[in-house]
């Protein structure tokens, strides 16, 4: 067993090395995934399907695709910039946020956003809480509208209750267990005790930072701007792609739709967590009422866009992320 890690780890490493070579299987992944969903829905509805495209919302597409991109570069320019400390230049930020959403990286955007930061001078602990926070930011903008979308279609003879009732009631209830969590456990005390006990204590901390953005938004007011932008972008993206295959659906099925397609979110998985998108989004979307046939190639289309604005930048980009990444570190603290 340790022989074939020790082998997954060197063919992960012979790749990474190679830039073209995750590019090109994450490309293939997303194809053989939608190839695979089309057989599911049937071919011949999908072939329906794309005869009724009307490429002219491909210019919403990807326009929605560079404002996202640059919402989410002002959120991680606001969230994970140390207090006191150097902060990324801008063009490498630009860089790394490129870097990390296209599918050329096997350790996943958020590992990179730790790496980068390390090698800028952060602490590990500072850098794992700013990485969180971000990641809680993310969730933070997204579930509100995804719980009122579920709110809204609750009832509906068209979207499935196992959709509406677990955001209906989810959202709430973990938005409590997070606050009474952040309130009666300490981050200090956990800190000198176990690992799992100090990976806690990072994640309260992150809450708490959270926490502050929400207590004082004139002073986060960027990661919010920034992460709303970015959502927004990243839906109407989705929406303009369902439109090209002549579905019209509201604006709360698609919002659904969208965050239950996203459990886990690009950033958070490595290459960009193709081959999974690609088979949840379509069928998150035929949960919500969106016929399977349709969802597909709109899926691919919309994938395809993030892949093909991204991936460019972030070979490009690639020289100088991986200088950062391996820019001289602060101890570990």
């Amino acid at each position: 067993m340790r022989a074939l890690v020790d082998r997954a780890r060197l063919l992960a490493a012979w790749a990474e090395q190679r830039p073209l070579t995750l590019p090109v299987l994450a490309l293939l992944i997303a194809l053989l995934a939608s190839v695979a969903m089309a057989g599911v829905a049937g071919f011949g509805a999908v072939d329906s399907a794309l005869g009724r495209a009307a490429p002219g919302w491909l210019g919403l597409i990807l326009g929605a695709r560079l404002a996202a991109y640059a919402g989410y570069t002002l959120a991680h320019r606001a969230t994970l910039t140390p207090a006191g400390q150097a902060s990324i230049p801008v063009d490498a930020r630009l860089k790394l946020v490129a870097f990390g959403a296209a599918a050329t990286s096997l350790a996943g955007g958020f590992a990179t956003d730790h790496r980068a930061m390390r090698g800028a001078g952060a602490s590990s602990r500072e850098a794992t809480v700013r990485v969180l926070s971000l990641g809680a930011l993310e969730w933070a903008t997204l579930a509100p509208v995804a719980w009122i979308s579920a709110l809204t279609l609750l009832g509906s003879a068209r979207v499935q209750d196992a959709v509406t009732v677990p955001w209906s009631v989810g959202v709430p209830v973990g938005c409590a267990l997070a606050g009474a969590a952040a309130w009666r456990l300490s981050a200090g005390a956990l800190a000198h005790k176990g690992p799992l006990a100090r990976a806690l204590a990072r994640v309260l901390d992150a809450l708490s930072m959270l926490r502050e953005q929400l207590r004082h938004p004139l002073l986060g007011w960027a990661g919010w701007l920034g992460m709303s932008l970015y959502w927004a972008a990243e839906i109407v993206s989705l929406w303009a792609a369902l439109r090209l295959f002549a579905l019209h659906p509201s604006a709360a099925v698609v919002i659904l739709g969208y965050a239950t397609g996203h459990v886990l979110t690009p950033r958070s998985v490595p290459l960009s967590g193709v081959g999974i998108t690609e088979v949840l989004l379509p069928l998150a979307l035929m949960w919500v009422g969106l016929p399977l046939a349709a969802a597909v190639p709109a899926v691919f289309v919309y994938r395809g866009a993030v892949l093909a604005l991204s991936i460019p930048p972030a070979l490009l980009a690639r020289g100088q992320v991986r200088q950062l990444l391996g820019a001289r570190r602060a101890p570990a603290r």
